[in-house]
């Protein structure tokens, strides 16, 4: 992905190498693969990915393959070497140490500003990833509806255990634990999922499936019994603002400004949304682009990214709405279970 860019920037940036060792994510962005252990050196005109023994061995594209044995310090010692490229919010102490060992006379210089940008525009072959990412999710939580009819899940694990099988049937696999907050445990944002068990009241899903590396994330809400006059109306406040700032999305809009309107549209329970309104999402679950305060985030073709607005009532209950969106000019929802709140009366 996008290779041939980054030895453009190294080249402009007069930077000799760029090492970047697992588990920096961006290996897998330029190779597609994951294995257990991995480094990639890139220079401006090359590329090579050194990986164990106990991996496969590929064949890839501008990219020549090594393994990684005793004595790969002096296969990569180069005196001549000035500036090094690497990923400080990755890099360890202990690569760290071993680089300015192997070339004393380098500079390290941070790359990772531009790696968050490469990523952050997505080509073909990834929305396509993240796209199957999101259909297994919303085809997975469509059955999940109809197991819930069986009463056959008694607990917050249950249905969390549920999901993520059916996302492995289908050819994934979990991009991150699935939360399933019952009650009052929905008012907490990043509720871990326990045993709690299922009883009447609003059951927050927070889940995605991953294909081939690429993530999905999707909430949505689920009614356990019949939803009183007041707690409709909240769902209902929530939907609104989630779909009044999906339908003004548009190129050159700061993330930032979509965040303030969702804050205003939902009123007097602004101060509820104690999170940001989104993130954008690929190979990493949160990734660019940011919705910071920063107004120089703004939005662009071929961007991922989460709407996500929430409101939470401590020791009472919390809901939220969240789409995995796609913006090529205009706005795709890729996660396309029904947002229509579901009222299941299981407890008769």
């Amino acid at each position: 992905m996008k290779l041939k860019l980054f030895q453009q920037y190294l080249r402009k940036q007069k930077i000799d190498l760029a090492f970047l060792v697992h588990p920096d994510i961006n290996i897998t962005y330029f190779t597609q693969l994951k294995p257990s252990f991995a480094m990639l050196l890139i220079t401006s005109n090359k590329a090579s990915f050194y990986l164990t023994k106990l991996d496969s061995f590929p064949q890839l594209k501008n990219i020549s393959s090594q393994i990684l044995g005793k004595g790969w310090e002096k296969k990569i010692g180069n005196k001549k070497i000035k500036r090094i490229g690497v990923n400080k919010e990755s890099l360890t102490l202990v690569y760290q140490d071993k680089l300015k060992k192997l070339f004393p006379q380098a500079k390290l210089v941070d790359v990772s500003e531009i790696l968050k940008g490469l990523r952050s525009l997505k080509v073909p072959e990834e929305i396509t990833k993240i796209s199957r990412a999101c259909k297994i999710t919303s085809d997975a939580f469509n059955d999940l509806i109809k197991e819930l009819k069986t009463k056959k899940l008694k607990t917050e694990q249950d249905v969390s255990l549920f999901l993520e099988s059916e996302f492995r049937r289908r050819g994934g696999e979990v991009a991150f634990p699935t939360i399933a907050a019952m009650g009052k445990n929905a008012a907490i944002p990043h509720h871990i999922t326990s045993n709690q068990k299922l009883h009447k009241g609003f059951l927050l899903i927070d889940c995605g499936a991953s294909y081939q590396h690429y993530n999905a994330d999707m909430t949505r809400m689920i009614y356990l019994g019949t939803p009183s006059v007041s707690e409709k109306a909240f769902y209902a406040l929530l939907l609104k603002s989630q779909e009044s700032v999906i339908s003004i999305i548009k190129e050159g809009i700061p993330f930032k400004n979509l965040d303030d309107i969702s804050r205003k549209n939902l009123g007097k329970y602004s101060s509820k949304f104690v999170h940001s309104l989104g993130h954008g999402i690929g190979l990493e679950v949160h990734e660019a682009p940011s919705f910071s305060p920063d107004p120089k985030n703004i939005i662009k073709k071929n961007q991922i990214f989460t709407i996500e607005p929430g409101i939470y009532f401590p020791n009472k209950f919390g809901l939220r709405i969240e789409d995995t969106l796609y913006f090529d000019g205009k706005v795709k929802i890729l996660t396309k279970a029904s947002k229509k709140l579901v009222s299941l009366n299981i407890f008769k």
